[in-house]
């Protein structure tokens, strides 16, 4: 028993060493950057085994400079490529490229900017740093020209992909990943703008799986596991987020903080927009737009198709295998010449010398499936065709009916589909609810199949065949004959182009027992015959019923049901007849209430004639008030604004002085004072010159209705209002979180005006603090539906007895310095202007300003326009 336990033991153990492991199909993706979370879903199906999982063993290459990716892709170098809408224009230039999966659908690339750059018009002139013009004019320029500004007005300069130069100031802006960029910029307290394409509904692909149509022939179902597998990873990594962060920073990017990935995380989920998108889809609709853009502005192939460049991975089946010699059949013969039906559309036609309809739709799924092109050949008459197939000018008959016997040199393929028979009437004909209305009616065909077809359903009709649809439209509506029966998906296109408004559907044939149709393959040549049959059974039913219904018209039937008719009738009589009764009963009513009227009209209009008098003095009392009030308030009103704009115009006034007062100094004391010290005095003066002419439309326009609103970033706002007190803030440090990109319609200055106020305010209770840690906070985030400014100082905060009086007008801590309007029209104004709230909070020597606006503003009544405009919208 022993020595039979040690020779099982060694039997099994040679058998294990025999099994091999599944070997795995070594293929290769080219990034277009370095390892980072952009990268996170292949990253994920690497690491999570989801490539391994349908038999790939998949090497991520992370991007180096001078990587050309298609032409890598395109040479075999590496099988798959991530890159923009570059591979878009390199296939309408002939290159044989294949989009698989779209990951981004907004835009990934932006511009960020010098805060003083608010739009594209203020880019002329500017330096902006860029990897090439070619890709600054592909991301760009739709934006730009958006804004009437030609790329050649900047200075376009090579990108170094850091971000030092910009905060150096060695350029004016530079394209970037708003993933990732704009947090390293915040993380450094560095001041900037963003241009970006999406708040202009406009994005160029930047995430785009491709590969070669090589691959795309040789290895459907590769392309399709490895497609698959990819978005499996990208829904992992969404989904298990700190995990493959962990994995990018130990294993890929170790230089790449935790922190850094986890903000890159959030941006690039925005990107992708996983709840509104399917991960990977594929947008026809923009990329049609695209191409179009592209066909003009590079004068590019006109005739280029847009199917051709999409891998269409949803019909094709894992399954599908061709023998060696089907395999070279196809090398050998990429065209095969279709025989097209002429009179058959939408089932089949020919537009502008190419296959349109249904069965177009099939053949290119045949095309994707196989990488067979299909050249139409169009017939005009039977004989034509039959002596196209005779000669073998043609290989393959695009219809060929289940039953028909005529081509004898042809092999029917399995059944495409069916198609019942649908009747088509003069207006005047009821519904063919029973067969038997048709007994002694005479129907028209378009072919004697079709005739043969019905009558072995229904020998009793009485059916005769003519060709030529014209003249059965003429038959139908001279009344000669009953009905056309035409195939179901023809009804509508006949009814629309020989008989709109005179034909309509009344009925239906053969639904039981519908006509097969199929595809004629010549017998003589019966590796094509394979081929084509193999590819039509991977063709799900669900693909084939989508192809039908995307050329379906939207039908109305008309049917007549007269006992429903009789019914209605019945009841409409009854109901005439109630309302008969009860209308003589109310005139009878009416007779005597009118005489109550009058009796009671007359003591009325004396009643009325005696409240005339007193309502009259009233009035003219009320008025001679309402005059006195408004005539005080205007005078207050004005009272106001003079404060508000002293109050607005003391910093600005010293900020000018300063100014001149250090030139003429310099000037005293014989200091050199070179060009650019002087130009940038001057700018500044300039700008706190424009600020005071600006309050002044700003005030004088305040109580109109007409004042501009516009949409505006509020972070811009933010940092327009900090650049305006620059001049005041010393030593405080403003640090500025903003948790949401938000863009609402304000009026612009007069939110500013608010800012202002309030940091004001905390700058001038520094004055008078002995903290040494002197610094002001300010965030912006949407919360509750609702967009929250919150502004916080250390300065020792407000007394309570201050507090409940603080939004008081007149009311001011700071004496004879202040007038008291500033927080009170603060408050005004984000309470009428914007239908917001604001308020103020103290603890210990923290005081917290929250200004709150509401996403959608109400429209204020008519009264409150009298007083102020009429909403932030």
């Amino acid at each position: 028993m022993k020595y039979l336990l040690i020779l099982f033991v060694f039997f099994f153990s040679l058998n294990a060493q025999t099994i091999e492991p599944k070997k795995l199909d070594e293929v290769s993706l080219q990034l277009h950057w370095k390892y980072q979370f952009e990268f996170a879903g292949f990253i994920a199906a690497k690491e999570k085994g989801f490539y391994e999982d349908v038999g790939l063993d998949v090497e991520l290459k992370e991007y180096k400079t001078g990587t050309n990716i298609e032409k890598d892709v395109l040479n075999g170098i590496s099988t798959y490529g991530i890159y923009n809408s570059s591979t878009l224009i390199d296939y309408l230039k002939g290159k044989p490229l294949k989009l698989v999966a779209s990951f981004f659908k907004r835009a990934a690339l932006v511009l960020i900017v010098k805060p003083t750059i608010q739009s594209p018009q203020d880019l002329v002139g500017k330096k902006i740093m860029s990897s090439t013009k070619e890709d600054f004019v592909l991301n760009f320029k739709p934006f730009l020209d958006s804004y009437n500004v030609n790329v050649d007005e900047m200075f376009l300069t090579n990108h170094t992909y850091s971000i030092d130069d910009f905060v150096n100031g060695k350029v004016d802006g530079m394209t970037a990943f708003i993933s990732d960029q704009v947090h390293q910029l915040n993380h450094r307290g560095i001041k900037y703008n963003i241009l970006d394409l999406s708040n202009d509904n406009l994005y160029v692909l930047q995430m785009e799986l491709f590969t070669s149509k090589f691959e795309t022939q040789n290895h459907p179902t590769r392309v399709i596991n490895f497609r698959n597998a990819s978005i499996k990873g990208w829904q992992y990594a969404l989904e298990h987020e700190d995990e493959i962060i962990d994995i990018i920073h130990k294993k890929y990017a170790p230089y790449i903080s935790k922190n850094d990935l986890r903000y890159e995380a959030k941006g690039v989920k925005k990107l992708i927009l996983p709840y509104t998108y399917d991960i990977g889809a594929v947008d026809k609709n923009f990329l049609n737009k695209q191409m179009a853009f592209f066909k003009k502005q590079y004068s590019l192939n006109p005739s280029k198709e847009l199917d051709d460049f999409i891998f269409n991975y949803e019909y094709i089946d894992k399954t599908l295998l061709f023998s060696e010699e089907e395999k070279r059949y196809v090398k050998k013969h990429s065209v095969v010449n279709v025989c097209i039906k002429h009179d058959q559309f939408p089932i089949d036609g020919m537009k502008n010398g190419k296959m349109t309809g249904i069965m177009s739709d099939i053949f290119n799924d045949i095309s994707q499936t196989t990488s067979l092109s299909f050249e139409p050949i169009y017939v005009s008459y039977e004989k034509d065709l039959e002596n196209k197939l005779e000669d073998n000018e043609c290989q393959i008959l695009s219809i060929y009916e289940k039953s028909a016997t005529q081509y004898s040199m042809l092999k029917q393929t399995t059944p495409v589909t069916s198609f019942h028979f649908t009747l088509i009437s003069k207006l005047d004909k009821s519904f063919v609810s029973s067969l038997d209305k048709l007994k002694n009616e005479i129907i028209v065909v378009q072919k004697e199949l079709y005739k043969q077809h019905l009558l072995s359903l229904y020998p009793y009709l009485h059916i005769v065949a003519e060709p030529n649809k014209n003249k059965m439209v003429t038959m139908v509506k001279s009344s000669k004959i009953y009905a056309i029966a035409s195939l179901d998906y023809q009804a509508d296109y006949i009814i629309d182009k020989y008989g709109y408004g005179e034909l309509k559907i009344n009925g239906f044939l053969a639904k039981e027992s519908p006509l097969q149709i199929s595809i004629g393959v010549q017998k003589n040549d019966p590796v094509l015959y394979n081929i084509i049959e193999k590819s039509l059974k991977k063709i799900s039913k669900e693909r084939i019923e989508n192809i039908l219904n995307e050329w379906r018209i939207t039908r109305y039937q008309q049917t007549i049901d007269y006992m429903l008719v009789w019914k209605i009738a019945f009841f409409m009589g009854s109901i005439l007849l109630i309302m008969f009764y009860y209308q003589r009963k109310l005139k009878l009513f009416n007779k005597n209430l009118e005489s109550k009227v009058k009796l009671q009209t007359k003591k009325l209009i004396e009643y009325n004639h005696s409240l005339e008098k007193s309502v009259q003095e009233k009035v003219e009392e009320l008025i001679e008030k309402d005059e006195i009030l408004t005539s005080q308030s205007k005078q207050a009103v004005m009272g106001e604004m003079i404060s508000m704009i002293a109050h607005q115009w003391r910093q600005p006034l010293n900020n000018i002085t300063l100014q001149i007062a250090n030139l003429q100094l310099k000037n005293l004391l014989e200091v050199k004072i070179d060009k650019e010290e002087m130009e940038k005095t001057f700018e500044e003066i300039n700008s706190a010159i424009m600020y005071l002419s600006e309050t002044i439309d700003d005030f004088k326009t305040y109580f109109r209705k007409d004042k501009e609103c516009v949409d505006v970033a509020l972070e811009e706002l933010i940092h327009k209002a900090i650049n305006l007190i620059k001049p005041r803030v010393g030593n405080i440090d403003i640090h500025v979180d903003i948790y949401d990109d938000i863009t609402m319609q304000v009026y612009v200055n007069e939110l500013v005006q608010v800012l202002l106020n309030i940091l004001n305010n905390a700058i001038d209770a520094y004055k008078n603090s002995t903290s040494t840690n002197k610094k002001i906070n300010i965030s912006l985030r949407n919360q509750n539906n609702m967009y929250i400014i919150t502004i916080e100082d250390f300065a020792g905060g407000i007394k309570k007895e201050n507090l409940e009086r603080l939004f008081e007008p007149y009311f001011s801590t700071k004496g004879k310095n202040g007038t008291g309007l500033g927080l009170y029209m603060s408050q005004m104004i984000i309470e009428k202007q914007f239908s917001g709230t604001i308020t103020v909070e103290t603890e210990d020597i923290r005081t917290i300003f929250k200004i709150k606006l509401p996403i959608s503003c109400p429209v204020l009544p008519s009264k409150a326009q009298e007083g102020y405009s009429n909403h932030r919208c």
